[in-house]
């Protein structure tokens, strides 16, 4: 029986897809903490953002998946598909909801300061109508996407070849 750990970390486009990740995060935080001045924790782990980490695990192992199976497997063609659907997926719907979530709560905010809430603290209104503020950074522009691509691509290229012999060989 094939120790699950083992199986795991030797499975070089996971390990991939889990640095890119990390990276993404890490580099969304510093970036969020050098504009903002403030350390920002929530950034490690929330959505929206430069770079994408939805795209950047996704390219990651989807480009290792090319390296080490190669570029004309069906397994490559499978994970190609899937990587374009989530970048799509992060700068288009995605995008449009933070943008729809941003139109409703300034919305929520002019009807307490100027329709018929005037004068309710928005908080007491979400609270009464049983909602919480939306979050409004759930997308990426195309810009936080195509950074997502290429950080994925980058990473992938130099763990397989700097330290693709730490796996073990496919097949």
């Amino acid at each position: 029986m094939i120790d699950f750990f083992t199986a795991i970390f030797d499975n070089e486009p996971l390990v991939i897809a889990g640095i890119s990740w990390c990276l993404a995060a890490f580099l969304k935080f510093i970036l969020v903490a050098i504009t903002s001045r403030k350390l920002d924790w929530e950034r490690l782990l929330g959505t929206g953002g430069m770079p994408s980490t939805h795209t950047t695990p996704v390219i990651g192992c989807t480009t290792s998946i090319g390296l080490v199976h190669g570029f004309e497997t069906p397994l490559f063609a499978l994970a190609f598909v899937f990587s374009i659907v989530v970048a799509y997926d992060a700068a288009g719907l995605r995008r449009h909801t933070g943008d729809q979530a941003k139109a409703i709560n300034n919305l929520i905010t002019d009807l307490t300061k100027h329709g018929p809430y005037k004068g309710q603290e928005i908080a007491d209104f979400f609270k009464r109508w049983n909602l919480q503020e939306l979050q409004t950074l759930v997308g990426h522009n195309p810009m936080e996407v195509l950074v997502g691509v290429f950080l994925g691509i980058m990473t992938a290229l130099v763990v397989h070849f700097e330290y693709g012999h730490l796996f073990p060989p496919v097949g």
